[in-house]
């Protein structure tokens, strides 16, 4: 990843930003909303354990610390993920993220959940996700 970011700096003009988003590693938790009450039903599961998120962190620190980029701004947001039933919201993961999984346990959770009469009521995966302005250095300030 170090390379890469190596690599995007020598494309960036000087005084040019690189935005980086990437998740937080932090489990994507998932909900069960009925009208306007929202209940947590578990957690999204990764098979490698969420690694390559303090990968991308580490590889930041260290073209940061190199004096490639400088930090400008930091913050962090919620990407929020709607699904009519808990298969829809498998099918959507199915499609692009290979790694996750939903445990039994959370898939017996949003059934139990969804087995009210209610109508209006959704699945919700929540991922705590990270973003950075970084400033490309010139070489004179690296």
């Amino acid at each position: 990843m170090v390379h890469a970011l190596e690599k995007i700096h020598s494309l960036i003009a000087p005084g040019g930003v690189l935005l980086d988003i990437h998740p937080s590693g932090q489990p994507a938790s998932i909900e069960v909303r009925i009208g306007s009450r929202v209940t947590p039903a578990g957690w999204l599961h990764e098979t490698d354990d969420y690694v390559e998120y303090g990968w991308a962190d580490e590889a930041l620190a260290r073209v940061i610390e190199s004096g490639l980029f400088a930090v400008e701004r930091t913050g962090a947001f919620e990407f929020v993920t709607h699904a009519a039933t808990i298969l829809e919201l498998r099918d959507f993961l199915a499609e692009g993220w290979e790694d996750a999984s939903i445990d039994d346990i959370t898939v017996a959770r949003v059934d139990e959940l969804f087995s009210t009469p209610e109508r209006d009521k959704e699945v919700i995966l929540r991922e705590s996700i990270k973003i950075a302005r970084l400033k490309r250095m010139t070489n004179a300030e690296c």
